[in-house]
């Protein structure tokens, strides 16, 4: 077992695991990663263990769990109190893992290497969303570029091309990727901060052909998550879309500008008011990131309490009066490097 340290920008995580394990979870939280030792918010501990899992799922085959929660598109936990006040998750579908959480110290054991990374990479996006939360900040439908220390936020509508701009901004203007649809956005001083969600890239065939690093990377080998088509859409890892595109994501970066796409004529670019901004940034209520499955958001720094109705509100009015937006509207794919470059000189224009 090794155990590697990882700043998320809200928070501090230690994660042990086998080496195969970490060579798997690195394809994500690579850009959290560091050397420096510190302590721990959180400290997790993966394990491939088929034998605890038996164990554990034996213990609690007969007894009723105390609720169910919900973790991921079509993945539900149901839930034990133990008399030690710590808490059994076992999946509802599936008999592959174990989480046990206690306090701050969260324990996996699975019955493979690769169930064992996807689980730990489930953990720290929790952190950081519920890290975010803490300190004021909410996840937004949104991707996340730093241009020569300026941070980009870039929204709209599925099918908009936020992945597509976002390729070329990588490609041809040398940015570096924070996050690619999910970003924790905090308000504070000097201004918003963008803590990137790490989650797997989508892209249409036709949009990952368009980049040239994209289309040699997929020619040479079958990516982590295979060819298969998700929602008519291929899927790679944040380390396989750095190698292609010889980038190197951050973690975080202090958003300077947002710009909504809008593609004509299925959008309509109109002024960027809280309504327009938050119609295209906001997950909803069906967003389902929101709950805080593994109870770990009191042990996270900065616990606040629940936002009411009017307070989050209040938070989608101020960043619509306090962050500079720009509409970019486009109708036919073509125009997208000419998108991207206007990305990239909204960036330059906040520099000076």
């Amino acid at each position: 077992m090794d155990t590697r340290n990882y700043d998320l920008a809200v928070g501090a995580c230690s994660i042990s695991a086998d080496t195969a394990v970490h060579a798997a979870m690195d394809h994500y939280l690579a850009s959290v990663a560091t050397a420096q030792p510190g302590k721990a918010d959180v400290e997790v501990s993966v394990r491939v263990d088929p034998a605890a899992v038996a164990a554990t799922r034996q213990t609690w085959a007969s007894v009723p769990p105390s609720e169910m929660r919900r973790s991921h598109p079509g993945h539900r936990y149901r839930a034990w109190a133990t008399d030690k006040s710590a808490t059994v998750l076992l999946p509802a579908r599936t008999s592959d893992h174990t989480i046990t959480v206690d306090g701050h110290h969260i324990l996996v054991h699975a019955q493979r290497a690769e169930v064992a990374a996807t689980v730990g990479v489930r953990i720290v996006r929790q952190l950081i969303m519920r890290g975010g939360e803490n300190r004021g900040g909410r996840a937004v439908h949104a991707a996340a570029v730093d241009l020569d220390g300026t941070g980009i936020l870039i929204g709209g509508y599925p099918g908009a091309g936020k992945s597509s701009v976002v390729t070329r901004l990588l490609e041809t203007h040398h940015a570096r990727p924070v996050s690619n649809d999910r970003t924790v956005l905090i308000p504070g001083e000097p201004g918003w901060r963008a803590v990137g969600v790490p989650l797997a890239w989508r892209f249409t065939p036709e949009g990952l052909h368009a980049s040239h690093g994209l289309a040699t990377s997929i020619s040479r080998g079958t990516p982590q998550r295979g060819h298969r088509l998700i929602d008519g859409k291929i899927e790679l890892t944040p380390h396989e879309v750095d190698e292609a595109l010889a980038c190197r994501a951050m973690a975080t970066t202090m958003i300077g500008r947002l710009v909504i796409l809008a593609r004509l004529p299925d959008d309509a670019a109109g002024p960027p008011d809280i309504g327009f901004v938050r119609q295209r940034l906001d997950f909803g209520v069906s967003d389902f990131f929101a709950e805080d499955w593994l109870g770990i958001a009191a042990h996270l720094p900065g616990r606040q309490a629940t936002a009411s109705p009017v307070e989050q509100e209040n938070w989608w009015a101020h960043l619509a009066a306090t962050m500079p937006t720009r509409v970019l509207s486009w109708t036919h794919p073509c125009e997208l490097d000419r998108v991207a470059a206007a990305v990239a000189g909204a960036a330059s224009g906040h520099r000076s």
